[in-house]
């Protein structure tokens, strides 16, 4: 008993002192990401994981919600299509063509109204933000340098930083960029309370303009500078010019670092599969929101082109402003992607969007796409055919 008794507080002494010097080495991020993990069995951030952290509630106040098709209930996917989705624990997929919800369906106690982390599917919100900024004369053009929003950025090498660099993942700044790595600025701004400081203070390594480089520190700085631009929160300007435009039918959600801080813009954006279809059916219709333009459309051509930047030793091909780019049969496709295999994807040639939400996703190609987007963009296609 007394060996117990000695063993326990041990036990208790070495956690009290990894949990102070987790706080005096400034990793009090690792406290509150053991304890949402590993300590309710998990390995990793999840999609049901909003309660864990603060959040601001984006109100749906005008929904509209989708027309249904005249085969919306009479499509149902066949059984090696429903296994491939089970299979990477998909909770939701929703297809959506002429401007119409044609099928759904959910698993795992997800449905309709259940909301999931878009992880960063949330950047091309930011993209879409940055356009309409642009339009409304708030952003003169993205090459205008962000020192003229953010007065860190005014001097030394971020001086050279522009709009164009963060919208590009091209900044140069050496942000470690991992989904499982517990001591990465990813894992900081996810688990930390101070995502603006970690963003903005990230050494520069490379010179900006030249190299793709994905990191998630430049979607937190474009959403400073959107917020600066405005001088109002960013969860009021997604309610004000995008989840009333387009007329959300559900509230979502967008996490923060603290009660009173920032928000995290590079993850965290909760919402429903149908109201995430609404940004895909925005981009399909080239900016527009049934007839009314609500991007800018040089912004948004712009935004679906691929940019002028090396990307591993040749051209960059697969990515726009915050928005992912590929081809299948020739054909371009644009899409917003997630941690787990979130996507929202836009088939144009085939007035097609459609959205997976789902906890896991295969490796990227050689291309740079994860494998399993090309099945879901398969599957999706021949529902739409039938």
């Amino acid at each position: 008993m007394r060996f117990l008794r000695k063993l326990l507080l041990w036990t208790i002494g070495i956690v009290v002192g990894l949990i102070v010097l987790a706080y005096i080495t400034g990793n009090d991020h690792l406290v509150r990401g053991v304890r949402y993990t590993y300590l309710i069995g998990r390995n990793s951030p999840e999609i049901d994981d909003r309660d864990f952290f603060p959040y601001s509630t984006i109100p749906a106040t005008a929904p509209q919600p989708w027309p249904l098709a005249e085969r919306y209930g009479k499509l149902t996917l066949k059984p090696e299509q429903e296994k491939i989705l089970k299979d990477l624990y998909s909770v939701g997929f929703a297809v959506f063509q002429h401007d119409s919800l044609i099928f759904e369906q959910y698993w795992n106690g997800w449905d309709a109204d259940s909301v999931s982390n878009s992880f960063s599917v949330a950047k091309s919100y930011i993209s879409v933000l940055t356009g309409i900024a642009m339009g409304e004369g708030k952003i003169r053009d993205v090459f205008q340098p962000v020192g003229d929003f953010i007065p860190e950025y005014k001097e030394g090498c971020y001086a050279k930083i522009n709009l164009y660099h963060l919208l590009t993942m091209s900044t140069g700044l050496d942000w470690s960029e991992s989904g499982a790595n517990p001591f990465s600025d990813n894992a900081m701004g996810y688990y930390g309370t101070n995502v603006r400081e970690l963003s903005l203070m990230q050494p520069c390594r490379d010179e900006p303009g030249k190299s793709f480089d994905y990191i998630s520190g430049s979607t937190q700085i474009m959403a400073e500078v959107i917020e600066s631009a405005y001088g109002r929160p960013l969860d009021e300007l997604v309610r004000e010019k995008i989840w009333t435009p387009l007329g959300s039918e559900h509230d979502a959600y967008w996490g923060k670092d603290t009660e009173e801080g920032d928000f995290k813009a590079f993850c965290c954006l909760y919402a429903t599969a149908r109201d995430f279809g609404r940004i895909g059916q925005l981009y399909l219709d080239s900016g527009r929101w049934k007839g009314k333009q609500i991007v800018p459309r040089a912004y948004w051509k712009a935004s679906i082109t691929p940019a002028d930047l090396d990307d591993k030793g040749k051209p960059n091909e697969r990515y726009g402003y915050f928005w992912w780019l590929a081809e299948q049969e020739g054909q371009p496709i644009w899409y917003c992607r997630g941690f787990h295999g979130e996507y929202v994807v836009v088939i144009p040639h085939e007035d097609l969007v459609f959205v997976r939400t789902g906890m896991k996703r295969e490796e990227v190609n050689e291309e740079g796409h994860p494998t399993d987007v090309f099945q879901w963009i398969k599957i999706a296609r021949d529902l739409a055919a039938r």
